[in-house]
């Protein structure tokens, strides 16, 4: 074996002599830990991931807002046409479907309820101050 050729020693890692050979191993170690360190320094910056997610969380808060204003459009305009063809039918499908909705979860009606008592009796109050 020449000075130039390589040699392994036990761990695997070339041990020649040769300045060039070492130079460019030397050079892809320090491009692949140069690598390394720019990965863990992108995980390590925190911020910059907090606001990624947070511009992420707006974006897709920003089109389910657009999609439910347009579902409430389109809700609206079915619902106008309906009480214009047949009011009656529809207002009775309404008033069932509240009370439906009040037999299934009534403590959203009993708080609601009571909210209306109380700006009632504020109104009421502050008017007889007056």
């Amino acid at each position: 074996m020449t000075a130039t050729e390589s040699q392994h020693s036990a761990n695997g890692h070339s041990t020649t002599a040769d300045p060039e050979v070492l130079r460019a191993e030397i050079a892809r170690t320090r491009a692949g830990l140069g690598e390394t360190v720019e990965a863990l320094a992108a995980k390590a910056d925190v911020k910059a991931r907090a606001q990624e997610a947070v511009h992420s969380s707006v974006e897709t808060a920003k089109l389910r807002m657009r999609e439910g204003v347009s579902q409430m459009a389109v809700n609206a305009a079915y619902a106008s046409r309906e009480l214009r063809t047949h009011p009656k039918s529809t207002l009775q499908t309404g008033m069932r479907r509240l009370l439906d909705s009040a037999r299934e979860r009534p403590a959203p009606w009993v708080v609601g309820s009571a909210l209306l008592v109380l700006a009632a009796l504020v109104g009421y109050r502050s008017r007889r101050e007056y």
